[in-house]
C-alpha cells in the first residue's frame, strides 16, 4: 500500500509521470482522507466511499487521478550521492553529526539590487560587479543590477566608517553580513559590512566582498571538503576563484529540477523517491510543477 505525504507539495509539485499535457494524473494509491479532501475540495460521493480503507484508525481513500495543477513542469535533475553530500551541506548548512532535518535552503527569487557606498575604490567596485555578474550570468533563474541609491537596493555593501545600514551586524567582527528572509525562505534583504581598517588594501576588500557575495546566494555554509581555491572551502586563501564544482553547485541551487525553499527532510525524501523510480525503470520520467 502506498501513501501520499503532504510534504512532496510542500513549495512545488512532485509527480512521477511520463506527460506534461493538461491531463488528470493517473495513480493507484491511497491517501488520508483529509489528503483527499485537500486535492479535491469537494464533498465525498457514494462511489468514494466504497473505497474507504480503514489501517491504524486512520482513514485512507483510494486515489486513482490526481487534478494536474496550473505550472511549469521541469524534469527532475538527477544528482549522484557524492554532489548530493556536498550539497547538502553547503545548502542546508548540515552539521556532520546532526541528525535534525528540519534545516531549510533559502534563495533569491527576485534579482539582486546591489548599492555599493563609496567607501571603495574605483577599482574594487569595478572589479566586483566583473565577478558578480560573471557569476550571476551562470544562474539562469537569477538577475542582478547595481543601483545608485540606497531606498532602490535589497543588497547593500558598506565599511564601518559608513551609516550603520544593518543593526543587527556584530560591529565587533573585522566584517559580517546579515540576510533577511520571508516564511517561503526567500532571501528578501541582505547587507555585508566590510571593516577597511582590518582589510587595509584593496586586494583584501575585495577577496572578502566576493567571499561574502557567494554565501549571499543561499545564506551557504563553507566547509573543509573543497580545494583551498574553492569560495565553498573553509581554507583561507587570497588566491579563490569559481571553480567548476562552485559553478555546478551555484547552478543546482537556483534549478528548478529541484523543490525551491524546501527542507532538509522533504528534500531527501524526494531524492530517495525519485531513485527509486528510477532503479524500479531507467525510463521513468518525474517533473516538478512550479505553480506559475
Amino acid at each position: 500500500m502506498k501513501y501520499i505525504t503532504t510534504t512532496l507539495f510542500l513549495c512545488c509539485y512532485f509527480f512521477s509521470v511520463a506527460q506534461t499535457e493538461r491531463k488528470p494524473i493517473k495513480t493507484r494509491q491511497y491517501i488520508p482522507l483529509s489528503a483527499w479532501k485537500k486535492i479535491y475540495k469537494k464533498p465525498l460521493t457514494k462511489q468514494d466511499s466504497m473505497n474507504f480503507v480503514i489501517k491504524d484508525q486512520d482513514t485512507l481513500v483510494m486515489l486513482t487521478s490526481v487534478p494536474r495543477p496550473n505550472g511549469v513542469f521541469v524534469p527532475y535533475e538527477y544528482k549522484d550521492s557524492t554532489f548530493l553530500s556536498y550539497y547538502t551541506k553547503i545548502a542546508f548548512r548540515l552539521k556532520n553529526d546532526s541528525t535534525d532535518k528540519k534545516q531549510t535552503m533559502k534563495y533569491w527569487k527576485q534579482p539582486l539590487r546591489v548599492f555599493i557606498t563609496g567607501s571603495f575604490s574605483g577599482k574594487v567596485e569595478r572589479d566586483f560587479k566583473k565577478f558578480a555578474r560573471s557569476t550571476i550570468n551562470h544562474i539562469d533563474s537569477l538577475q542582478i543590477k547595481f543601483v545608485n541609491k540606497v531606498e532602490d537596493s535589497n543588497f547593500i555593501i558598506y565599511s564601518h566608517e559608513d551609516y550603520d545600514y544593518e543593526s543587527k551586524i556584530n560591529k565587533k567582527n573585522n566584517s559580517a553580513y546579515y540576510m533577511h528572509w520571508s516564511k517561503s525562505n526567500k532571501i528578501t534583504k541582505f547587507a555585508m559590512r566590510i571593516n577597511t581598517s582590518h582589510y587595509f588594501s584593496d586586494k583584501l576588500r575585495l577577496m572578502e566582498i566576493k567571499r561574502y557575495f557567494i554565501e549571499s546566494l543561499g545564506y551557504f555554509k563553507l566547509i573543509d571538503e573543497f580545494s583551498c581555491d574553492s569560495y565553498f572551502s573553509l581554507c583561507n586563501s587570497k588566491e579563490k576563484r569559481l571553480t567548476s564544482l562552485d559553478i555546478e553547485l551555484l547552478k543546482y541551487h537556483y534549478s528548478y529540477g529541484i523543490c525551491k525553499g524546501t527542507d532538509l527532510h522533504t528534500f531527501l525524501d524526494q531524492h530517495k523517491k525519485a531513485k527509486e523510480m528510477l532503479r524500479l525503470n531507467p525510463k521513468n520520467k518525474m517533473n516538478f510543477i512550479h505553480p506559475e
